[in-house]
């Protein structure tokens, strides 16, 4: 088929000044590059408007020579591909219907009446749809089931024809128009058309336009159909608890407004002490860290003023025992039991050394007479030297704790930002998980519900094909294998063993896990590739063992399907 296309091509390519080869041959290129085997089996890259509008530039085209061979083999090749484009088309909405009603015959086989009469009794009284809620359960299951069965019969039998129309060597108009009449009484209720070979092209073209504009009438009377069987709307479903939440949404409510003074004191409250949090643990914390980093000059000039004052201090203490001693020489040598010359020579050692004993001995004998010491004597001037002394040992502890303070400055400081930073990777994280998910919601699952469900959704598809994989096949149905009767099917090769029942389910499985894994969007898990391979499972050219085989690929080529 591609080398009679491109033969095709280089003719309309030679006449290219002519518009209706032009425009012929563009559709043409259109139609066939948006088939790929990177897409599923039952998805084209074009929509049904692009379809239409394709057709309406071949409907203007003003031509004359009508009996032109040229022409017709166009016109044959653009048929044929829009033959497969909108068969396509209508093979997805067929999945999309059974993806659909396959949730509602989930719900009917798990109906179970509420525990909580009065929950049913809610539902009930005020959303009672008569034509729909007389329908037992069981009635609506075996329905259900019925629609989902001549649903899958189609679609198989959609895949089959699709293939064949992909497959063609020579184009068969016979063929194609079979398909055409097939599918137009698909869409119009039964309606039959009969075109053959001899039919005018033109003519076929245009009832492709009319498939495709029934679409959405078709939608409207699988809708009508289906209305008293779909399962209860959300509300419906879960009205009860919504009552529920509304009630207690509203006595919240009126408890906040009647409380509404000590709520706002506490949110005060509540502010102040954030404010004061962030400023003893993050804001002035961090001004310390600056501060002892660049603009450290200042403080140690500080601390050169106090180690300046404590110096002259110091040194004023010192003159004042060698002083004091000098004054009292004769009396403190004696209790030293040392002579004056001895004394006086060590005076100044022991001034600078600050021994207070110069002081005490002589203040111990004062405080013999305190009264007249004080007056006539020096006791004043021992409790002036005392209090000198005091104040330069505590100008040196000051300056200790100084120099100890500044030397972990920057520590106190980091170990005071230690809760603020605790509280920061805490929101960081919440909001991380916030954003995750968001996102995870417009996924509709997270990564794990989405592994679990894909695996599950792979191993029913697996049972299908290794039911398959011998004749006569099998099924399972409610937990029991049965055999299942092979149909004719023209479509058939010796690959093909499924029959068109059988690939319909097939395919509407392998509909339902693209569902799951197109919300995998990640490189890591090699998403792209993973879904391309996927795809190959919905292509009927593949024999069933073929398809056991990717499905094995698969499961050791992708590492989260594995582990978690």
């Amino acid at each position: 088929m591609e080398k009679h296309l491109d033969d095709l091509q280089q003719r309309l390519h030679s006449t290219i000044n002519n518009l209706w080869c032009r425009t012929l041959g563009n559709e043409i290129n259109r139609l066939s590059s948006s088939l790929s085997n990177k897409l599923p089996l039952y998805r084209t890259g074009l929509t049904r408007e692009q379809l239409m509008t394709s057709i309406k530039l071949i409907q203007d085209l003003n031509i004359t020579s009508t009996h032109n061979d040229l022409y017709y083999s166009s016109l044959k090749n653009y048929l044929l591909f829009l033959s497969i484009h909108t068969h396509k088309l209508v093979c997805e909405i067929l999945l999309g219907h059974v993806y659909h009603l396959k949730q509602h015959l989930h719900y009917w086989k798990h109906d179970e009446p509420s525990r909580l009469a009065i929950i049913d009794q809610i539902k009930t009284t005020f959303w009672f749809d008569q034509d729909r809620d007389d329908i037992r359960s069981t009635e609506k299951v075996k329905f259900l089931n019925q629609q989902e069965q001549f649903l899958s019969n189609i679609i198989g039998r959609l895949a089959y024809t699709i293939t064949s129309l992909e497959q063609q060597e020579e184009i068969s108009l016979d063929s194609v128009m079979n398909y055409t009449n097939e599918l137009y009484k698909l869409l119009f209720d039964n309606a039959s058309v009969d075109y053959n070979s001899h039919s005018d092209l033109v003519d076929v073209i245009e009832v492709y336009s009319q498939m495709l504009n029934s679409f959405d009438e078709f939608k409207s009377r699988w809708a009508n159909l289906m209305h008293l069987y779909n399962r209860p709307t959300h509300i419906k479903r879960y009205l009860p608890y919504y009552v529920c939440a509304t009630s207690i949404g509203l006595y919240t409510v009126y408890k906040v407004y009647t409380n509404r003074e000590q709520i706002i004191n506490y949110i005060y409250t509540s502010y102040d002490s954030l404010t004061f949090f962030v400023n003893e643990h993050l804001i002035a914390p961090l001004k310390t860290i600056y501060k002892s980093t660049f603009e450290s000059r200042a403080s140690q000039t500080a601390f050169e003023n106090s180690q300046l004052n404590y110096i002259n201090s110091k040194k004023i203490l010192e003159e004042m025992l060698e002083e004091y001693g000098r004054e009292h020489a004769g009396t403190l040598s004696q209790v030293n039991n040392a002579s004056l010359q001895e004394f006086l020579s060590t005076l100044n050692e022991r001034a600078r050394n600050e021994d207070m004993n110069i002081v005490m001995k002589n203040y111990q004998l004062e405080m013999n007479q305190p009264i007249r010491s004080a007056l006539l004597g020096d006791l004043i001037k021992g409790i002036l030297i005392q209090v000198q002394k005091v104040k330069v040992d505590g100008e040196g502890l000051v300056i200790q704790i100084d120099q100890l303070m500044k030397q972990n400055e920057i520590n106190f400081s980091l170990l005071a930002t230690i809760p603020a930073i605790l509280l920061i990777t805490f929101l960081i994280i919440s909001t991380k998980n916030v954003i995750s998910n968001f996102l995870i919601k417009q996924r509709k699952f997270d990564i794990s519900t989405l592994r679990l469900r894909i695996i599950r959704k792979m191993r029913e598809i697996e049972h299908v094909l290794i039911f398959n994989i011998e004749t006569p096949a099998l099924t399972m149905n409610n937990n029991e294998i049965i055999v299942t009767e092979k149909e004719h099917n023209e479509n058939h090769n010796h690959l093909e063993v499924m029959t068109n029942l059988t690939y319909g389910r097939f395919l509407s499985l392998v509909y339902e896990l693209k569902y799951f894994t197109n919300q995998i969007k990640s490189q890591r898990m090699l998403s792209n590739e993973f879904n391309e391979d996927i795809n190959l499972l919905t292509h009927t050219q593949l024999s069933v063992q073929q398809k056991i085989l990717i499905i094995q690929q698969i499961c050791h080529s992708y590492s989260f399907l594995v582990h978690s």
